[in-house]
């Protein structure tokens, strides 16, 4: 197991977060939805940092000591599951988890630094937090200039 997959996992223990609140992909269905999500997002195919070579236009917040604390303020629904989907080079591909975008702060807080991505299931929308403390947004975000 991962290095990040294990934090996560250690933070989920921590919270008593159940299945419904987050639930880590098998791995078939995870990395038929990795690729599938690299392709949607990505125009260079696979590389360690997708925020350096988005398909789409993004911008970026990057004045924020702890910019996932802002989440919830950007996400556009909250009440629906989105991809979360964690840097961890230690995985033949990156894990995703089917989450609920209201305790996605909470399960960070608890982690240590590592890079993630959260995508709406329906592909509109893709929120990162890179190594440089930067949030990168693009699709369907009406709330991230404002923050």
């Amino acid at each position: 197991m991962g290095e990040v997959k294990e934090e996560l996992n250690n933070a989920i223990n921590i919270l008593s977060l159940k299945d419904t609140d987050i639930r880590l992909l098998e791995e078939k269905e995870g990395r038929e939805l990795y690729f599938d999500l690299l392709k949607t997002f990505v125009k260079s195919g696979d590389r360690r940092w997708w925020w350096e070579d988005f398909k789409y236009e993004s911008t970026s917040i990057d004045h924020f000591e702890h910019p996932f604390i802002h989440l919830k303020k950007i996400i556009p629904d909250l009440d629906n599951h989105v991809w979360f989907m964690v840097e961890d080079d230690q995985e033949e591909y990156y894990p995703i988890y089917d989450c609920s975008p209201k305790i996605i702060t909470d399960l960070l807080q608890e982690c240590f630094g590592f890079e993630y991505y959260m995508i709406s299931k329906d592909k509109k929308w893709l929120i990162c937090e890179n190594h440089h403390s930067r949030l990168i947004g693009l699709g369907d975000l009406p709330n991230f200039a404002n923050i």
